[in-house]
């Protein structure tokens, strides 16, 4: 089991269901490529100021240590460094979010990310924004092979909160 923390862009639309696709999914745990190659996890996540931070750090260590004769020791310890970072990443990177102004609208927790998703969408979406009426002549079931899990999560919450509304009806 996985946990997502979900942050939502400063520039989020008042209608959730347009801001759906913006949603970020930051993962709660160990990050095996922000352990193993940290300088490009963090080039990927566009996180200058911690790349800085960390390249510095990096430099500064082995630089100690093989002046003072000890290089094992600074690569233990630089080591030990990235094991760390790999375990704080999802965390260092919710705060940088934070700072660009993002906002934290939920936390899920499921299988895969995919999963959680799908999961957190199906809750959001039809608790937070009204879902406009597809046309009379739409056909509602066209399932395209290049459809993305963020389409088909919409359309099963659109389906969810019509089956809601309809047994609403009927009681």
């Amino acid at each position: 089991m996985v946990i997502y923390t979900v942050h939502e862009p400063p520039t989020a639309t008042a209608n959730h269901l347009e801001s759906a696709e913006e949603l970020v999914f930051v993962k709660d745990g160990f990050s095996w490529l922000a352990a193993l190659l940290p300088a490009i996890w963090l080039l990927w996540k566009r996180m200058w100021v911690e790349l800085i931070v960390f390249m510095a750090v990096a430099g500064v260590i082995a630089w100690i240590f093989t002046r003072a004769g000890a290089p094992e020791l600074g690569n233990a310890i630089l080591l030990a460094i990235q094991i760390v970072f790999g375990f704080e990443a999802g965390a260092l990177y919710s705060a940088t979010l934070e700072r660009r102004g993002w906002r934290v609208v939920g936390t899920v927790s499921g299988r895969n990310q995919e999963d959680c998703e799908r999961r957190f969408l199906e809750v959001w979406l039809p608790t937070r924004t009204e879902i406009p009426t597809a046309p009379a002549s739409a056909d509602p079931s066209p399932r395209t092979a290049a459809s993305s899990w963020s389409q088909t999560a919409l359309k099963q919450a659109k389906d969810a909160l019509a089956r809601g509304r309809s047994a609403i009806a009927r009681a």
